[in-house]
């Protein structure tokens, strides 16, 4: 046990940080990931069922919405932004961009903000979970739903923290995107406006699928032609969290919408066969 504990230590004090991304707070130490994530596991399996286990749902409309514009701007601000930094930009490759710690070009700084805003928004998703909680929506607190919080606010970080401007930087601008749609549909149905928003709510998780298609092909890149000599061990493990992610989505999305059309049109058979 002593072992496990020492290589862990050791760990933290080798942890390596990008020159370039400063000595944020969130970013100065794997300590801040390390207990955001297993807080809000904690709170999520533990304390906050027993927290409310005897208490009513909480109305919590009005922090959500605050919540949902908030999360609009924000991925706004960092799709467009990073885009502007990286792909807008001639010198920044689709195809295989590699990670160059000694890159100071002020238009690679540039990209630290958003890309530290990024990395906070993490955070922020993880607020989507304790609202479930606090409404007593257990069931929507899925295990699709906390291994994505988890597992994308640690690849996240470990991005952000190592591999900062890299060929990976595409991750967070797809995101951001499927993101400022997602807390957009969010917010229209909690205003409760007279739209029927219940098509857009199969297309959101559509567009979720896509997003992990469009991040399959591009991690691929450099795996299958690496030019630009970029290390591919983490490419690949972001590759097999991406492969977890589709597969639960996939399988959320046949639960949800696939095997309940083949029911209703299975039932609407059988109440005409009975009208007959």
């Amino acid at each position: 046990m002593m072992n496990y504990i020492g290589t862990f230590l050791d760990f933290v004090d080798g942890y390596r940080l990008d020159k370039r991304v400063t000595t944020h707070p969130v970013l100065s130490s794997p300590w801040c990931l390390i207990i955001g994530v297993t807080l809000y596991l904690l709170v999520v399996k533990r304390w906050g069922p027993r927290f409310m286990a005897n208490r009513k749902p909480y109305n919590v409309e009005g922090i959500m919405m605050a919540f949902n514009v908030m999360q609009i701007i924000l991925n706004l601000y960092i799709f467009v932004a990073s885009l502007r930094h990286t792909y807008w930009r001639s010198d920044f490759s689709l195809t295989c961009e590699a990670y160059n710690p000694d890159d100071m070009r002020p238009e690679t700084l540039n990209f630290s903000t958003p890309a530290l805003w990024y990395l906070i928004s993490k955070y922020f998703d993880f607020l989507d979970t304790i609202f479930f909680i606090l409404r007593k929506k257990f069931n929507q607190i899925s295990f699709l739903h906390v291994f994505h919080h988890t597992s994308v606010a640690i690849l996240v970080h470990i991005y952000t923290a190592n591999y900062f401007a890299s060929h990976l930087t595409s991750t967070g601008i797809i995101n951001s995107f499927v993101h400022l749609v997602m807390y957009s549909y969010y917010q229209l149905a909690a205003m409760k406006l007279n739209i029927n928003l219940q098509p857009w709510k199969r297309l959101m998780t559509q567009l979720q699928m896509f997003q992990f298609l469009l991040l399959a092909i591009h991690f691929s890149l450099p795996l299958i032609n690496n030019w630009c000599k970029i290390e591919t061990g983490f490419i690949a493990l972001c590759c097999v969290e991406n492969v977890c992610v589709t597969a639960l989505f996939a399988n959320f999305y046949y639960k949800t919408y696939i095997r309940k059309d083949r029911k209703k049109v299975s039932n609407n058979g059988t109440t005409s066969l009975k009208a007959q």
